[in-house]
């Protein structure tokens, strides 16, 4: 479909979203500028996204992202015990049943701990998000049906690289 000005189709008429992103600051945790950031970017490329907030639990987000029909569910934390909480929304995630990629992002949860510790949780696409420049890339390379299976197999190889690098450090 042909856009015109602003995200408009021809005739006037708003171009639909390219997707529905969820985004919250994860259950303890206060830090959401990056957040802000990604929001913004993201629906200046014609996303819709919720911005659920900081502080926000589990079990809040997964409804919400069911509410809405979220296609992508990112979270961004700060502080460590972030970590453990992004972990928990993993699993929560796989054990209630859903299939959207889930994102990471914020200080806490760099590559490693995001190969290591959350993405062996959940089985749909777990990425790490660099920071907010790069947020409009991965999203559209995981919800474009050509570019998803390539993208993800990218990602789960250097997942499993990071996985391993770790483990021969634990082991020495």
């Amino acid at each position: 479909r042909e856009e015109g000005k602003n995200g408009a189709a021809p005739g006037g008429e708003a171009a639909p979203p390219a997707g529905r992103f969820l985004i919250a600051t994860v259950k303890g945790d206060v830090h959401d500028i990056g957040k802000n950031i990604v929001g913004v970017v993201l629906a200046c490329n014609n996303y819709e996204v919720v911005d659920m907030g900081v502080m926000v639990p589990c079990d809040k987000i997964l409804a919400k992202a069911r509410e809405i029909g979220a296609d992508v569910i990112g979270l961004s934390g700060l502080i460590t015990p972030s970590l453990d909480e992004m972990v928990h929304v993993a699993r929560e995630m796989k054990r209630e049943g859903f299939t959207v990629p889930l994102l990471t992002g914020g200080a806490t949860p760099s590559a490693a701990p995001t190969a290591v510790k959350i993405a062996p949780e959940y089985p749909h696409g777990v990425v790490h998000v660099l920071d907010a420049s790069r947020v409009v890339n991965v999203v559209g390379s995981i919800l474009s049906p050509e570019q998803k299976p390539a993208y993800m197999r990218e990602v789960e190889n250097k997942q499993v690289k990071l996985r391993e690098v770790f483990a021969a450090r634990a082991n020495r």
